[in-house]
């Protein structure tokens, strides 16, 4: 679900790396924080961020308009929550000041506190595919247990028929192909799927590192922007994980050097 971001702001963590002493697990968490203060300085301020949703949403609105419709088959639209509807940057910007990281029992209190905002252009989507005959499902990895909040923080921003049908939060299962299976089983024709994550496409990028899920990109690259839609989140994501095998289970420190080692950088030459 939500991970901490591998922006790469932070030079003390190069110095430190580079061979003196390594950090302790508190200043490794803390500089591993402090990595995203740039990404939601971005996330929150600038005009770029929001021309890029509003663009999402427009192509989105466009092709959900020029799917074809099935007989006997309403249309669908399957959408991720966090950093795809919802924009949840003031939790990342609470780890960053205060050194964290992402924790289940923090993200559910950040759930319930109900505060997350609507990103720009997703709430005129989602009425717009709603007053077409269409139907909009929420297909998200918060847990069943923020489940009220969840809906009541969606209705409070205007999304429509935010409900127990619509929306589809996790069992326990982090891949959620066997929910969109699910939502076309029930008889829906699913033209368009709208997320910040390639796992929001579909299973094949699940647990997948980053040379594989490149490789998806490229096996469907014709797909972006008609079937799929990607909103941009440099927050964090699949793809830190899929920086080396194993990544979630590494200590900070650990995280930090293979931040580092991924960086494709100038030689000054």
């Amino acid at each position: 679900m939500h991970k901490t971001s591998s922006f790469m702001a932070c030079g003390v963590a190069v110095l430190l790396l580079a061979g003196c002493a390594q950090p302790s697990q508190q200043q490794a968490n803390q500089q591993l924080a402090q990595q995203s203060v740039m990404a939601a300085n971005w996330f929150q301020q600038s005009g770029e961020y929001q021309a890029l949703t509003w663009q999402a949403f427009n192509l989105a609105q466009v092709s959900f308009d020029q799917a074809s419709s099935l007989d006997g088959k309403p249309k669908a639209v399957i959408v991720d929550l966090d950093e795809t509807m919802l924009d949840n940057s003031a939790y990342s910007a609470w780890q960053a000041q205060h050194g964290q990281p992402f924790t289940d029992k923090t993200w559910s209190a950040w759930t319930q506190a109900k505060q997350a905002l609507a990103v720009p252009g997703a709430v005129a989507f989602a009425q717009h595919v709603d007053s077409h005959g269409g139907t909009v499902f929420y297909v998200s990895n918060r847990a069943q247990q923020d489940f009220a909040a969840t809906v009541a923080n969606m209705q409070q921003l205007g999304f429509p028929r935010a409900n127990a049908e619509t929306v589809r939060l996790s069992s326990g299962n982090s891949n959620k192909q066997e929910r969109f299976d699910a939502i076309k089983k029930a008889g829906y024709n699913v033209v368009l799927y709208v997320g910040d994550n390639l796992n929001d496409f579909g299973g094949a990028t699940w647990h997948q590192d980053n040379r594989q899920r490149r490789a998806f990109v490229a096996s469907n690259h014709a797909r972006f922007g008609t079937q799929f839609i990607i909103l941009p989140n440099p927050l964090y994501g699949d793809w830190e994980s899929g920086l080396a095998a194993g990544y979630n289970k590494l200590t900070p420190q650990q995280k930090l050097q293979v931040r580092e080692e991924n960086l494709r950088s100038w030689n000054g030459k």
